[in-house]
């Protein structure tokens, strides 16, 4: 609008004071009556038309009718004329007129009278002119009774739009040939507005009737997701309601610092007042207050909570497990085998220590090739290894059950450096640059360059995948949760390793920072990667041999919420 504007003030600045010149649209010549056409029994009488024109209009017949008779030939546009039929004894008749406006009679409209020396053909409707379907797919049957007509006469006509929902079907003869029945297909409805329309069933020569058909939404109250967190400065968050009935508010434990609004375009508003230290959270409650008699009223549950907490979700990772599929644009880290610095972090709690003894928990990487674990066969299950084709080595650290670790292995030079809670708990040897895997056939294993983002797959021919929380069969799982994990590629110093708050969040820009998933959805099967790489990492549950002998398990992660760091 801005562009049209400035260009209408160009044109009156170039002409001055001229004033533009008007030109004149011809009216284009219409006409139209009310009805089209009127029908008369054997006793007659009289009919009023109405007739809508542009202009003077003028009446004449299509022959010389002496049963019919017109009360004027001509007027303007309003008038109201009327027929007059005689009686009719003999037999059944028809008079065509003409109404015409403008020069030469350029607008024509047609209008015809039917007398029958009996009893007149009549349209009724048999079945209900209100017909009403739920969201659901439908049929819609509308039978009418033409009296004396064909149900091969019959003819309907939707209103506007209604062809979208209303798919005519067939016409067949109801329980003689003189009633029709008009059949309809109607569509499911997707959308949340209900839709009207209008279905006029019509026979030449006989007055029309009219079928009204709703169709009523399917009524939904629903937000993305259920939990919401909050600032802990204080805030005011909209929350996306999709909502297509009346509903009211109500919360619980939000007395004091936490309000809403009036909905918006955006959402409905929650104000939040800055917390000063720990938790608190509010239930609120969306209920349906306009539900009809029989309807059960919609209910929408969602948590709002507000935290002095850097990390707020974490997936249980017992029975579960965790994978990018490198689906992002520039694909996996290091798919090329070209990395020769890499850094893995998490930070992860583990629940027990109950498998026998060489048991493991998978923490992350790739089996027989570059994979972190807890225990094996000679590691107790507290102690983590990395586990390499060119050998593995145990750290000598202990962790303890329900303790939350920040754990980081910093791989560099061929050399495993293992962090926990920023400590150097264990550097390994160098690992040789090559070394014989197999027998008799003798294999050169590299680990440097790594390459640790093969195609992701199911292994269905034991090529291995990058997983967390699994490795080559179910019982490798991770007794425990695990959150904020990241891959770089390059490593990381242990200035860096220890900055402020670098255990429970970093900047998603950081340099060298390949894939950086923070568990902050709280519900779904994902979680997004916080990096412009874009690898969304995957979750599935109670992983186990399927039948075609793959290991998996549904779609799904096993939210958990915690407060981190610990206060």
């Amino acid at each position: 609008m801005k562009k049209i504007f400035f260009a209408a003030a160009a044109c009156l600045a170039l002409f001055g004071c001229k004033e533009p010149e008007m030109i004149m649209v011809p009216l284009q010549d219409a006409i139209e009556v009310t009805p089209r056409s009127v029908t008369f029994d054997a006793e007659g009488g009289t009919a009023d038309v109405i007739v809508s024109s542009t202009g003077e209009w003028t009446l004449t017949a299509a022959a010389e009718y002496d049963w019919v008779e017109a009360s004027k030939a001509q007027g303007a546009d309003g008038d109201v004329i009327t027929f007059t039929v005689q009686p009719n004894l003999e037999v059944d008749k028809k008079a065509d007129f003409t109404f015409a406006t403008g020069e030469e009679g350029a607008a024509k409209c047609t209008f015809s009278v039917f007398s029958y020396a009996g009893e007149a053909p009549a349209l009724n409707l048999v079945s209900e002119a209100s017909v009403e379907f739920g969201y659901e797919a439908g049929q819609l049957e509308i039978l009418v009774s033409t009296n004396q007509n064909h149900y091969r006469d019959v003819e309907y006509t939707l209103s506007e739009g209604a062809a979208e929902w209303l798919q005519y079907q067939a016409t067949l003869p109801g329980e003689t040939e003189a009633d029709a029945k008009l059949y309809f297909n109607v569509t499911a409805l997707e959308g949340l507005a209900d839709r009207q329309a209008t279905v006029t069933v019509s026979v030449p020569g006989l007055t029309p009737v009219e079928v009204e058909v709703a169709q009523f939404a399917k009524h939904v109250l629903s937000t993305p997701t259920a939990n919401y967190t909050i600032a802990v400065e204080g805030e005011t968050i909209y929350i996306p309601l999709t909502a297509n009935v009346e509903y009211s508010i109500t919360m619980e434990g939000a007395e004091g610092w936490l309000t809403y609004g009036e909905a918006t375009e955006q959402g409905v508003p929650f104000t939040a007042a800055a917390l000063e230290s720990g938790k608190r959270a509010a239930t609120v409650t969306f209920a349906q207050t306009d539900a009809v008699e029989g309807e059960t009223p919609l209910t929408c549950t969602i948590k709002i909570t507000q935290v002095d907490a850097l990390i707020t979700w974490a997936a249980d990772m017992t029975g579960n497990r965790l994978f990018p599929k490198w689906d992002g644009p520039n694909g996996g880290i290091a798919a090329n085998g070209d990395l020769h610095e890499v850094t893995l972090e998490c930070m992860v709690k583990f629940d027990d220590f109950n498998k026998a003894s060489g048991g493991i928990f998978t923490i992350m990487g790739i089996e027989g090739y570059f994979l972190l674990r807890m225990g094996d066969v000679g590691n107790p299950l507290t102690r983590l290894q990395v586990a390499t084709m060119a050998g593995n080595y145990n750290v000598p650290f202990d962790c303890e059950a329900n303790t939350w670790y920040h754990l980081a292995v910093v791989w560099k030079d061929r050399t495993a450096y293992v962090y926990f809670n920023g400590e150097l708990k264990g550097t390994s040897q160098q690992f040789p640059q090559r070394s014989y895997v197999g027998w008799p056939i003798y294999n050169y294993v590299y680990l440097d360059p790594l390459a640790l983002s093969p195609a992701w797959s199911y292994e269905p021919d034991g090529t291995r995948c990058f997983w967390m929380g699994y490795s080559y069969d179910a019982n490798r799982d991770t007794h425990g949760l695990m959150t904020e994990i990241r891959l770089w590629n390059r490593a990381l110093t242990e200035e860096e390793i220890n900055a402020p708050n670098h255990f429970y969040e970093v900047d998603p820009a950081s340099e060298g920072l390949f894939s950086y998933w923070k568990f902050t959805e709280g519900e779904g099967s994902t979680v997004a990667d916080k990096t412009a790489n874009g690898n969304t990492l995957y979750g599935e549950t109670d992983i186990t041999k399927q039948s075609n002998g793959d290991n998996a398990g549904p779609a799904g992660i096993d939210w958990v919420e915690v407060a981190l760091p610990d206060k």
